[in-house]
């Protein structure tokens, strides 16, 4: 069964992405292996979102790293 990060959603099958955590990838915990701060992570899934998206401007895309975030596990309300 294919594995998801909880908190952006990254395959954690991928050596790439893989890291100590069994929920978490490697850029959404610290070296501790703690979950780093929502702000954190949605500015790098907005950054994500804009190398498809390139005609988004950063006010739109952290928008939507907000409304995508909150359909992970981690940050679901």
């Amino acid at each position: 069964m294919d594995k998801f990060c909880y908190s952006c959603g990254a395959p954690l099958d991928m050596p790439d992405f893989k890291g100590i955590s069994e929920d978490y990838c490697k850029f959404c915990i610290d070296e501790q292996g703690s979950i780093k701060p929502r702000d954190e992570i949605q500015a790098v899934v907005a950054e994500w979102l804009k190398t498809w998206q390139p005609n988004l401007n950063d006010k739109t895309a952290l928008e939507r790293a907000a409304s995508y975030m909150k359909a992970m596990p981690a940050w679901a309300d």
